[in-house]
């Protein structure tokens, strides 16, 4: 592979706090709807993953280099090609693969000269994003969501006391209590500590992210709770929900509560990847997206 122009690696540098602003504004330009394209993301899974940026001929690029992700570019314009062939020959010269990700269909579409310097392959379904109405979720209509319907009722009736209220800081350490719990019952799953990780660093900098969150308590105990960030005008997306799989209708009702919370604020709500987990797989189905957000893998030619 060969081009005009150099993408030199050792230009890029850890994602950090007061990076903030800048990266924000050029994650603006695209408006992707993406949870991948969120700065309060890049944050705080910049420890797991070693996450690094720059800006290129005004474009925002950022690699994880322990998972050798390239995400694609952020621009108020389109990107060449050309550049995105020197990115990659950058960083294949650095030993990493070149490949980039998060390519969207459309921009696939308007470049079938991509296919000089890239094979285009589909990103597995572990990595498509389900994408939601918000009111949907808030209002759970109709036969195929009664199930729903039914469970959250079954909650109010078992715990007519109920709170649900704002995580604030003085919540935080029964916050990290409840994920601890649900830990323990995964410790075979290297993921499982990664988010460990990710969620004490959603915390710690929680107001200075714009996070927002919701805890359901009732009996006096955490049952649920759901933390989320804006990604774009019309987008919220959840980064973690949790539940105490023993009370039944906890999980239900905390995702319903989380739609109504956001119902003026989105209209889409994106509950991330399902990582391949089959039980994570339904359970994010079974609340009909109105959309799969399927991107592509550009794998440089030899």
């Amino acid at each position: 592979m060969s081009t005009e122009l150099c993408f030199d690696y050792g230009a890029m540098k850890p994602v950090a706090m007061e990076d903030m602003e800048e990266i924000q504004r050029l994650l603006a330009l695209s408006n992707y709807p993406s949870c991948e394209y969120s700065f309060p993301n890049l944050y705080i899974w910049a420890e797991v993953y070693g996450t690094v940026w720059r800006t290129f001929r005004g474009h925002l690029y950022v690699h994880m280099p322990s998972v050798d992700e390239l995400l694609f570019p952020c621009a108020g314009d389109a990107v060449s090609v050309g550049e995105l062939a020197a990115v990659s020959e950058g960083l294949r010269a650095n030993r990493f693969s070149g490949t980039i990700a998060h390519v969207p269909p459309a921009y696939i579409a308007t470049h079938p000269e991509l296919h000089d310097f890239f094979k285009v392959v589909p990103m597995g379904e572990e990595n498509d994003e389900y994408i939601y109405l918000t009111k949907m979720l808030a209002e759970l209509p109709g036969g195929k969501l009664s199930k729903k319907r039914n469970l959250i009722s079954q909650f109010e009736r078992n715990y007519d006391n109920f709170e649900l209220k704002r995580i604030e800081k003085e919540d935080f350490r029964t916050v990290i209590s409840l994920t601890e719990h649900w830990r323990l019952e995964h410790l075979d799953d290297t993921r499982v500590e990664n988010e460990r990780k990710a969620i004490n660093r959603a915390l710690e900098y929680y107001t200075r992210l714009g996070f927002d969150g919701l805890m359901l308590v009732a009996g006096g105990e955490l049952k649920a709770y759901a933390v989320f960030s804006r990604i774009n005008f019309n987008s919220f997306t959840v980064q973690f929900e949790k539940a105490d799989l023993d009370c039944k209708g906890a999980s239900q009702v905390i995702t319903n509560q989380t739609a109504k919370h956001l119902l003026n604020q989105c209209e889409f709500i994106n509950r991330e990847q399902d990582l391949g987990i089959p039980g994570l797989r339904h359970a994010k189905q079974s609340y009909m997206p109105i959309l799969m957000l399927r991107d592509y893998y550009l794998i440089p030619v030899p």
